[in-house]
């Protein structure tokens, strides 16, 4: 019998934010493997399945550990936070399903959720209405000087730009660093919003511009999205012109 593994998008991390495809997905799954945290977001949908849960650093053998259980003719959800792509197991998984030679064994299908650059825009307002990238500043699996680069370019493009991993107890200048690259090209009054826990109980909001950025109050659990030229504050929505003549 073959199996299927679901790399299901929880977005933010709460279930009313979650798309009826990856609810479903979840629901279907008799297996469901993650990162604890994003594991304790679902909670109340696992009832009496088997879990696979592994701490940050585990990503591989967390895949493999839901692969074996795929090849068992078990239908498995290996849950990401956000979308399954960006930033994700999805990738990881189909490498490993493909370097096994298990295509014929496991059926693989990617569930879209709303990633963080997006759930966090709706929040602050309309930062985000053109073209916009996303940099994560963890350098777990990219070299610093390629992501301190990946900011340079970014800016000098005039992207509106989303930071995931910020700030960290290990990488606690990396975000200093980041800014001060973005304020060599953008005015100090350009918009800032911070998001801590978008969607959750414990979700803080705060409206700042890039001059005045505290990166004490930033921590992993936040997305930081930085305006481009045409971002500005409508008392407290961050809104990016288009360019529509009104």
């Amino acid at each position: 019998m073959k199996g299927k593994i679901y790399v299901v998008g929880i977005g933010p991390g709460c279930i009313d934010s979650m798309t009826n495809n990856a609810y479903e997905a979840i629901k279907e799954s008799e297996v469901i493997a993650g990162y604890k945290v994003y594991v304790e977001q679902i909670s109340s949908l696992i009832n009496n399945k088997k879990v696979i849960q592994k701490g940050m650093g585990k990503e591989i053998e967390r895949c493999q550990m839901a692969i074996e259980e795929a090849t068992k003719g078990k239908i498995v959800a290996m849950v990401c936070s956000g979308d399954a792509g960006l930033y994700g197991m999805s990738g990881l998984i189909f490498e490993l399903v493909h370097n096994k030679n298990l295509e014929n064994t496991v059926e693989i299908e990617v569930i879209p959720g709303v990633t963080a650059a997006l759930s966090c825009a709706s929040l602050l307002g309309a930062p985000i209405v053109e073209d916009f990238c996303t940099i994560s500043l963890s350098d777990y699996m990219t070299p610093y000087n390629k992501i301190l680069k990946r900011v340079e370019y970014a800016t000098k493009a005039d992207f509106t730009i989303a930071l995931y991993n910020p700030r960290s107890s290990k990488r606690q200048n990396y975000l200093s660093e980041a800014i001060d690259i973005i304020r060599n090209e953008r005015n100090s009054d350009t918009p800032v919003g911070i998001v801590r826990m978008a969607y959750r109980e414990e979700q803080e909001i705060i409206r700042t511009n890039l001059g005045d950025i505290n990166v004490e109050d930033v921590d992993m659990f936040c997305t930081i999205i930085i305006g481009n030229k045409q971002t500005k504050w409508l008392d407290n929505s961050m809104v990016t012109s288009r360019g529509y003549k009104i």
